[in-house]
Parts: structure tokens; sequence; C-alpha cells
């Protein structure tokens, strides 16, 4: 407290926010405070559940997906996306796991999913349900992300971190979109691609 008492004098009733935050900084040092997603999150200002919207027709579908935060990460992007479901394959963790339960903030308690072992098995099956599978890939014949989608039920299809999809996979999708970069780096984090195609089919689909 003797460090922080010089502090005193800069702290008036009428600073602003601004000012005050700047003095905030010492404090949160010296208690070794590191704020962490879940400081942000402003649970009065979610929605109710008479107030959510109806769910898109758009899954994700995330095979040997290695990071839990990711996983966590695209399940927050696809509740507050509306999607429909998540499916799980290969060894991609799930809800039940700590980290990802950490990364999706609660979205996973409002979100449909499922664990869908074998990838071909659960793309076969959303194709019997009508699905356009949509793979999100850095391959060489894919088409750019902005293009039009077709106006039906889509699934994304996302995979490993380093490797990406089997090749064997990318023979039975419909169609592989790519997210047309400007830097040196060719890809993005599995978690970002995701948000930025869920956004985009979302943006196409409300147009439509």
């Amino acid at each position: 407290m003797s460090r922080l008492s010089d502090l005193e004098k800069h702290l008036v009733p009428d600073m602003t926010l601004k000012h005050f935050s700047g003095f905030a900084v010492p404090f949160e040092r010296l208690l070794n405070k590191n704020l962490q997603d879940d400081d942000f999150l402003i649970i009065e200002n979610d929605r109710s559940a008479i107030e959510v919207a109806e769910k898109l027709p758009l899954v994700f579908v995330l095979d040997n997906i290695r990071s839990a935060f990711n996983v966590g990460s695209i399940f927050r992007t696809a509740e507050c996306l509306g999607a429909s479901k998540v499916y799980l394959c290969g060894y991609t963790p799930t809800p039940e796991q700590w980290k990802v339960e950490k990364t999706a903030m609660g979205t996973q308690e409002y979100l449909e999913w499922a664990e869908a072992g074998k990838l071909l098995e659960c793309l076969e099956e959303l194709k019997d349900e009508g699905y356009r599978i949509v793979a999100l890939e850095t391959a060489a014949t894919a088409l750019d992300l902005y293009a039009p989608f077709s106006a039906e039920p889509t699934a994304f299809v996302l995979g490993n971190e380093r490797f990406g999809l089997d090749a064997e996979i990318l023979k039975v999708i419909d169609e592989v979109r790519i997210i047309p970069l400007r830097g040196r780096k060719n890809s993005l984090n599995v978690g970002v691609t995701a948000a930025i195609a869920g956004f985009e089919w979302m943006r196409q689909w409300r147009t439509k």
C-alpha cells in the first residue's frame, strides 16, 4: 500500500474513466492480476432463450483438431452465428475437457454437438441429409471464400492444424474454399478460419 499511496493525489472525483484506467494498471501488477477472456464476459447482455434467432442450416465438422482451445473457440463462434451443430471426429477434444469448456465460455450448453467417429462416415451422413460439404483448406484448386455459396444447407469441414484434411477426404467433398491472404503466410489459425468462413456464409445466406 505504501507503494500505491503516491497515486492518491491523482485520484480525484471528477476524473474520466480513461484517466482512472491509467492508474489502475499499477494495482493490477502489484496484485499479479492478469486479465483472462472470461473477465470481459458481460453476462447481463447475453440474450435469453426466447430472443435467440432460428438456427441456420450450417454445421461445423472438426477432424483431428489438436488444440482444445481451438475447439472451444469454434464452439463459441458457432453458437454466436446460430449454427445448428458441431461434429467432432477423430481425436478432436470434446466439451467435457476443461480447456474446451473454458474457451467455449458456456456456449457448449446451447449448441448441439456430437462425437462422430470417422470423418468419412460423418460426411456421407450429412450428404444424405442434404448438406453441401465444403472443406476449408489451402488447396491449389480451392475457390475463393467470397465467391457465391449455393443456397443450401452447408457443412464446413476443418482438419488438423498442421496436416489439414486427408487427400482421400478432399475427393468426396463438394468444394474447397480458401480465404484470400496478402501476407507471406498462406494460412490462418483454424479457429480464426472457422469464424471468417462462418460469418461470410451467414452474410451471403441473409441476402438470398
